[in-house]
C-alpha cells in the first residue's frame, strides 16, 4: 500500500551549528509529522524556495498543508504594518504560490493558523494585525511577561452543514489559542464555518469547488486522539484525489492501485 504524500510548508530559521553561525535552516515541528503519519499519510517538507517551482512541487503531491508561523506581510493585503511582527516575505511568496498551484490543480489544502490567514489573503481577504486591539476578551497568547505560550482553550461553534461538523460529529468543541492575529474581511470564495464566543473566525472553507479548508487553532498541538478525525479526513481526501488523478492518466496506475483498499469519502466519516 502506498500512502498519500502530504506536503507541509516550513519555517525558515537561522541557527548556530558546528559548521557555521547563523546557518539557514528549514524546519517543521514534529507534531505536524506525527499528526500526518498517525492518520496514514507521508509528510513531505516544502521549504521556501523560488515560487516558480510551486506548480512542479504541488503536481507531485496528493495534498498540501500550509503550517503556522510568522506574521504575513500586511502589504500582501494592502495594509501598513500596525501590529504585525517578524514578517517573512519570501515565505509569503512561496506559500501563496503553493496555494495558487493547489487551487489550479485541484489538490486538497489544509491551512493551520497562519495557513488560515494566508488562505484568506490569497482570496483577497484581510487580517486583524493584533487581535487585542480589536477585542480584549480573546484568550491571552503569553503567560504574563514570560516567553511561554499560554495555549488557552476556548469553544468553537461550527455551522451545522459545514465539513467540520461532519468531520468531528459535533457543532461545538474546545480548541487551543496560539495566535495574535485573526481573519478580518473574508475573501470572496471562502465561507466562515466556525467562530469563537468572542466572534473570532476559527474555521473557513472554500466554496468555489476546491477542497480547501483552514483552522485558526493548532490541531496538531492538541491530543491527536481528539484531532485524528480531521487529519484522517484530510488524508482520505488526499487518497481520493490521487485515485482521480490516476484515473485521468496523470500518474501510473500501478501507483494508486497499491494505495489503501478502503473506500475514501470526502470530509465525513470513512465508509463502512
Amino acid at each position: 500500500m502506498i500512502s498519500p504524500l502530504i506536503g507541509i510548508s516550513c519555517w525558515t530559521r537561522s541557527l548556530d551549528t558546528h559548521l557555521d553561525d547563523g546557518e539557514r535552516h528549514f524546519s517543521i515541528g514534529g507534531v505536524y509529522v506525527d499528526a500526518i503519519t498517525d492518520a496514514g499519510g507521508v509528510p513531505v517538507m516544502l521549504p521556501s524556495i523560488d515560487p516558480g517551482f510551486a506548480t512542479q512541487a504541488v503536481s507531485r503531491l496528493d495534498a498540501v498543508i500550509i503550517s503556522g508561523g510568522n506574521d504575513i506581510d500586511p502589504a500582501r493585503y494592502g495594509a501598513a504594518i500596525d501590529g504585525s511582527v517578524d514578517p517573512d516575505p519570501p515565505r509569503d511568496a512561496w506559500e501563496l504560490a503553493l496555494i495558487d498551484a493547489a487551487r489550479a490543480l485541484g489538490v486538497p489544502l489544509l491551512g493551520i493558523c497562519r495557513g488560515a490567514q494566508l488562505l484568506n489573503v490569497a482570496y483577497g481577504g484581510t487580517l486583524v494585525q493584533h487581535i487585542w486591539d480589536a477585542r480584549d476578551d480573546h484568550p491571552a497568547l503569553w503567560i504574563g511577561q514570560t516567553k511561554k505560550l499560554a495555549t488557552g482553550m476556548h469553544e468553537v461553534e461550527f455551522e451545522a452543514d459545514s465539513r467540520f461538523a461532519a468531520i468531528y460529529g459535533t457543532e461545538r468543541r474546545m480548541v487551543n489559542s496560539l495566535h495574535h492575529q485573526a481573519l478580518d474581511r473574508i475573501g470572496r470564495g471562502l465561507r466562515v464555518v466556525g467562530t469563537a464566543p468572542d466572534g473570532t473566525v476559527e474555521a473557513i472553507e472554500a466554496i468555489d469547488g476546491w477542497e480547501a479548508l483552514a483552522v485558526q487553532w493548532h490541531p496538531e498541538r492538541l491530543d491527536l486522539a481528539d484531532e485524528r478525525p480531521l487529519f484522517e479526513a484530510f488524508v482520505r481526501l488526499a487518497s481520493e484525489r490521487s485515485q482521480r488523478a490516476a484515473s485521468a492518466g496523470l500518474v501510473p496506475p500501478d501507483v494508486w492501485q497499491r494505495r489503501s483498499a478502503s473506500q475514501p469519502t470526502r470530509w465525513g466519516a470513512a465508509a463502512g
